[in-house]
């Protein structure tokens, strides 16, 4: 009862502060949401000192109207877009929806979709301050107020108004409609006045969420990283320093039959110099757009534009696809590898495939790179208990650089992270391979990375299969030794663990635990050798001119014969074409 009165409790009276109107502190309920919220005018408001540890599937600020008392069910509006990053004292500005403003709000939330569950509540005042309009209602300019259309590519079209203080966008492109993952399509201007450059690019992030609202969301790309401690690929109302504000609004949009619009406003200059980029109607500036999972660092997918010049400074143009008819490709599939006599992987970092890959296989949101066991992209692995495992691991051993830092380890979480996590989080995570005590990662070694290029990126995109996809990539490796980490699963160790990295999430994937007499892990064995035995027996059989099955394995250009169904063991083709056998 003192929780349930402490959580229902509200401010009485109201206290100006240099931040705006004092609402009051929010009161922690989980996920270790708090801080101070305060109202800045009749739309804007802020928490200071915000905390909360983001590892909810998805939550959003929410309000509901006078009259309405919040519960676990539901009910609230949505205020903003979800909060996707770990909040550790920054300032969360947020905006009201349109038509709303503070005056209908009768109490404050944080909410849950996907677990039902308030994170925090207060309630408001009977009555606020007379707060001045934020902003005034934009008049279009009179020599360009029809939209401008051009297409990005074939499946993605952008079109424009141009007001007299601001850009008026709507981005239409094909997502995947046969997941329940949500994509993002984002376009801003680049990080540089000369070229198409990532870094300091200024993107809106776009979606439409599976109940069907539309979100957009101002970004900053300081860095080549996963949003982290306010660095990295980050909304502005999560970069460090806390200055910056989502400076996007008039936001609308659908989903449908795979293809996405969402309409959104921007200022030609907010005043937000830190992260905002100046939009100038009058010449040509370079831009950046591109597709992505939700949940993966904008950063990773982007995609440079054909063109690398705004389309702002033109006057009524139209280069758009009339329609937009959009064919899903299958996902590329998940993979088991049974590990029976071969005992040893290879773990290197490569890219997730987007919505074909990481995604698709997991059911989880990535962030744009994935492991690779033996060359396959995030592989269930299928062990034994009593049987001794060696990874050879290639995931960066340079903590400095985080971008090019994956320690690999062995876990209880599904998600993995630990280096990210608070002491708390860590000493409720069970690692099983990989750390020397709580916070020493052993799993690092030289950096191996696959990477797309334009024909890579072509199979991605055109439906190919993932062998094909695969052969494509770019493999470069630095200088040095590769890591091992050696893991022996016993009786103690769950049936279900997880292959992860210790400083980003969502990296790796599950492994399966089973004992050595289960009907399991029989049926496996069966599945891996005794079916591929009886083909190639049958193939024999009928090919009496063939005195030997033989496969042919080409990498880098070179041939390698192998005789039988490699079973027993991985070949480890390294940057310089020699081959390393890990039998």
């Amino acid at each position: 009862m003192r929780l349930l009165a402490s959580c229902l409790s509200f401010v009485t009276a109201l206290a100006t502060a240099s931040a705006g109107v004092l609402i009051g502190t929010l009161p922690t309920e989980a996920h270790g949401v708090s801080g101070v919220l305060y109202v800045h005018d009749d739309v804007t408001l802020s928490i200071e000192q915000f905390y909360y540890d983001g590892y909810a599937p998805a939550a959003y600020p929410y309000f509901y109207t006078k009259g309405n008392v919040p519960n676990n069910a539901g009910g609230g509006i949505k205020i903003s877009d979800r909060l996707t990053m770990r909040y550790t004292g920054q300032t969360l500005t947020l905006t009201m929806p349109s038509p709303y403003t503070v005056y209908n709000i009768g109490w404050f939330t944080v909410w849950c979709e996907a677990a039902r569950q308030l994170f925090t509540r207060i309630q408001f005042p009977d009555s606020l301050p007379n707060f001045n309009p934020s902003t005034a209602t934009p008049t279009a300019l009179s020599f360009n107020t029809s939209q401008n259309c051009m297409s990005l590519d074939s499946s993605t079209n952008l079109q424009w108004t141009v007001y007299n203080t601001s850009v008026t966008y709507t981005l239409c492109g094909c997502v995947d409609a046969t997941t329940t993952a949500i994509e993002y399509i984002g376009f801003g201007l680049s990080g540089s006045n000369s070229v198409t450059l990532m870094l300091g690019a200024d993107p809106t992030i776009t979606w439409v969420d599976n109940v069907g609202v539309a979100h957009a969301e101002d970004y900053y790309l300081s860095s080549y990283v996963q949003c982290r401690d306010g660095a990295g690929a980050c909304p502005d109302v999560a970069t460090s320093g806390g200055g910056c504000k989502n400076n996007v609004f008039n936001i609308s949009g659908s989903r449908s039959n795979g293809v996405q619009c969402v309409t959104y406003s921007r200022p030609f200059d907010s005043n937000d110099s830190e992260c905002d980029s100046i939009i100038d109607p009058s010449q040509p500036q370079y831009v950046v757009w591109g597709v992505g999972g939700l949940g993966e660092t904008a950063f990773k997918h982007f995609r440079r534009a054909q063109a690398t010049m705004s389309p702002f400074a033109l006057s009524t143009s139209s280069t758009c696809q009339t329609s937009l008819t959009c064919t899903a490709c299958k996902p590329f599939g998940a993979t088991k590898i049974v590990a029976l006599e071969n005992k040893t992987f290879v773990a290197r970092i490569g890219p997730s495939g987007a919505d074909r890959g990481y995604i698709a296989i997991t059911g989880q949101p990535g962030w744009g790179i994935s492991w690779y066991i033996n060359d396959t992209l995030v592989p269930e692995l299928v062990v034994q208990r009593g049987q001794t495992y060696t990874f050879i691991v290639e995931g960066g051993n340079n903590a400095s650089t985080t971008a090019l830092y994956h320690p690999f380890y062995i876990t209880n979480s599904p998600s993995g992270g630990r280096l990210q996590n608070t002491p708390l989080q860590q000493a409720s995570e069970v690692v099983y391979a990989g750390f020397q005590g709580n916070s020493t990662p052993t799993g690092v070694g030289r950096y191996c990375e696959y990477t797309e290029n334009p024909l890579a990126e072509n199979l991605r995109t055109s439906c190919g299969a993932f062998e094909d996809y695969f052969k494509a990539l770019n493999v470069s490796c630095s200088a040095g030794e590769s890591g091992v980490v050696i893991w022996t699963p016993d009786e103690t160790t769950p049936d279900t663990v997880y292959y992860q990295c210790a400083t980003h999430l969502n990296i790796g994937w599950k492994i399966t635990v089973t004992n050595p007499d289960s009907d399991n892990f029989v049926a496996k064995v069966v599945a891996a050798v005794v079916v591929p035995v009886l083909a190639v027996a049958l193939l024999i059989a009928v090919s009496v001119v063939v005195g030997v099955a033989v496969w042919r394995l080409r990498c880098r250009g070179k041939n390698v014969l192998r005789l039988g169904s490699e079973k027993s063991g991985y070949v480890h083709y390294k940057e310089n074409n020699a081959v390393n056998a890990f039998m």
